[in-house]
């Protein structure tokens, strides 16, 4: 390891991995970037229709002009900004801003209530905060008088300003800082060289589920490492690639995909929404693509109901070309050639998938996608594989700042989330819980050092709360949370998030609950797919036909209705009694649930990756679930 040197402007890497550098900062990573890429395309978005690229020199320019517009409002090293902001171009800018002054960014999800963005800007003492839109902007302003620490705020969409004296727009900033930029030559290098690989980059905050929200303090050298260490076994085409960005900003996972596209020198393209990702993909052509488990379940629904309303000719040639990947999966997995008949037909059948059914989907040019934070069904696994795309499983958390362990292109298993990165260690606890020690490991819970000496064991591992078990051969696989797992009163540890995977293979049916601790048996609630559910539904006539491209919010006025029709309840019978066929007795559902109700981040059901809260559900589920164990005892 070298240390850190100020040589002609440029900070030196620490260290290198393989061919890969562990730069000691995220703008040192930028900064060699930028040199590197110059007037190459790095971002994307969509403006009056047609998608705007930015040259890596675009975005350089105006992360200098916000840096040292912090600098003119008074930002200093160590600093705390918040953004409070849904995943767009300006977070990543404001973001790379506030990292290149030396300060520390706490990105706060824009779907939280007013009190708790009060409680992350509060706790954090943030100085500034950038707010997405005049929405987030009354929603900080609504709270600000629990925010002494508060000097500033800056909004990020529209243009100049009339309101508050203390809201600039994001043009007013970049205008202070070209001023101040050029009344302090040198500067702003000086201030990008300073930073080091042990400051702290980012406070990112727990869900909060069992308690007040934790901020979790990850470190410049936690994001480099983590950027060398998974380049290192996933190789890139560099300025071939391209991404989609649409998970939360807020969220180490999004965060560190989205470094990685600048530190592999690849593309990132910002969806306009979630609503319209699907629309964005075909629109783009994605390379690689990084989500977590939710969006290729429905992209599998899709298809199915597709399948559904295609001719007998089309739904046949499907189902043949899958077949003969499916035949082809084992060698394929294990790098062997197939045998002549078979290869001819997989030839076909790859050909068949490539030009045909993936083009509909946006993911004809995709060499793989990836899958994190929540368990994905090994069955969706074997289903995209069969049609020549891989989705590659992995796992981390917030405090290993994203992947701790992956799974390879080349090397892999499905249903488990891979080897340990290089440089990490990944064991098991005696009780089962995953423990994990290496440079991508946290520093420690902002302002809470009880909670920080709780997390880590005696030889130093982070104590993960996840249960889980590593095979001969190294991969580890993830059962459940320790906090979710369910004893049932027989006894019987069961983890639910499998049998929810398990589950939600019907392409019909949204989320869902597994309930039954302390019970004799499980039981489950259900939502549907508003997306499929409702073409379905007109398709046998139990709804009236609709507009093409109905609005998500429009088709959940439906579900009410769908949830207790006799036909749809029927379809999930179905689905149930498929599921439980794959299952142990102590494992199948014996009594359910159809609600009409859309589980959603912003009703609090949802946490932002997705997952389901299950104290939240358990609550306000609480008379159908103890409905279903009122004659257990008979």
């Amino acid at each position: 390891m070298t240390a850190t040197t100020q040589e002609t402007g440029r900070a030196k890497p620490l260290e290198r991995m393989g061919e890969h550098v562990v730069f000691p900062s995220i703008p040192a990573m930028f900064q060699s970037s930028v040199r590197e890429s110059g007037q190459g395309e790095l971002f994307f978005r969509k403006e009056s229709g047609a998608w705007r690229a930015f040259t890596a020199e675009d975005v350089a320019r105006d992360v200098r002009r916000l840096s040292c517009g912090l600098a003119s409002i008074g930002v200093a090293k160590g600093d705390r900004v918040g953004i409070v902001a849904g995943t767009r171009l300006e977070w990543v800018l404001a973001d790379l801003a506030i990292l290149h002054q030396g300060a520390v960014t706490v990105g706060v999800y824009p779907t939280l209530l007013a009190d708790d963005v009060a409680y992350q800007l509060s706790h954090s003492d943030a100085k500034v905060a950038f707010v997405e839109d005049e929405t987030q902007l009354a929603k900080v302003l609504s709270v600000r008088a629990k925010l002494p620490s508060l000097e500033r705020i800056v909004v990020l969409a529209g243009g100049p300003r009339t309101g508050p004296e203390s809201a600039l727009s994001l043009e007013d900033l970049g205008e202070k800082g070209e001023a101040w930029d050029r009344a302090n030559p040198g500067a702003f290098e000086r201030a990008t060289l300073s930073v080091s690989s042990e400051d702290t980059a980012t406070i990112i905050y727990t869900s909060g589920t069992t308690g007040p929200p934790k901020g979790a303090v990850l470190s410049h050298g936690n994001f480099c490492f983590v950027l060398a260490s998974t380049s290192s076994v996933l190789p890139s085409r560099g300025e071939e690639e391209l991404g989609v960005a649409f998970l939360p900003l807020a969220h180490a996972l999004q965060r560190v995909s989205t470094y990685g596209c600048i530190y592999v020198r690849g593309r990132t393209a910002f969806a306009e929404s979630t609503d319209k990702l699907m629309d964005n993909l075909r629109e783009l052509r994605p390379t690689v693509q990084a989500s977590v488990p939710r969006i290729w379940e429905k992209i599998h629904a899709r298809i199915e109901a597709g399948l559904e309303c295609a001719s007998r000719g089309k739904r046949a040639a499907f189902r043949w070309a899958h077949e003969q990947g499916r035949l082809a999966a084992p060698y394929r997995k294990k790098g062997e050639a197939l045998p002549l008949v078979l290869g001819l037909k997989w030839s076909l059948a790859r050909s068949f998938f490539r030009k045909k059914v993936l083009p509909r989907l946006g993911l004809e040019r995709v060499r793989f996608l990836s899958s994190g934070g929540a368990p994905i069904g090994v069955d969706l696994l074997e289903f995209f594989y069969a049609m020549d795309i891989q989705v590659i499983e992995g796992w981390g958390l917030t405090e290993t700042a994203a992947p701790a362990t992956i799974n390879r292109a080349d090397y892999f298993k499905f249903g488990s989330v891979g080897l340990p990165i290089p440089g990490t260690d990944v064991r098991i606890a005696d009780d089962g819980e995953v423990l994990v020690r290496g440079p991508g490991v946290f520093k420690g819970y902002w302002k809470d050092e009880t909670a920080t000496r709780a997390a880590f064991d005696e030889a130093g591992y982070f104590k993960t709360g996840d249960i889980g078990a590593i095979d001969e051969d190294g991969f580890l696989s993830i059962t459940d949370r320790k906090k979710n797992l369910i004893v049932t009163s027989l006894g019987k540890k069961i983890a639910p998030q499998n049998l929810e995977n398990i589950l939600k293979e019907c392409p019909y049916l949204g989320t869902c609950l597994v309930h039954g601790d302390r019970r004799k048996f499980l039981s489950a609630i259900f939502t549907l797919d508003p997306e499929e559910i409702v073409p379905w539904a007109r398709s046998r006539g139990i709804l009236p036909p609709g507009g093409n491209g109905e609005a998500a919010a429009a088709l959940g006025a439906h579900l009410p209705l769908l949830a207790a029709h006799a036909d749809v309840r029927a379809l999930v019978e179905k689905a149930v009694a498929l599921a439980n066929a794959k299952l142990a007795g102590y494992e199948q559902i014996k009594r359910w649930a159809v609600v009409g109700d859309r589980w959603t981040i912003e009703d609090g059901s949802l946490t932002p990756t997705l997952k389901i809260k299950r104290k939240v559900l358990e609550e306000r589920y609480k008379a159908i679930l103890d409905g279903f164990y009122e004659s257990e005892d008979t």
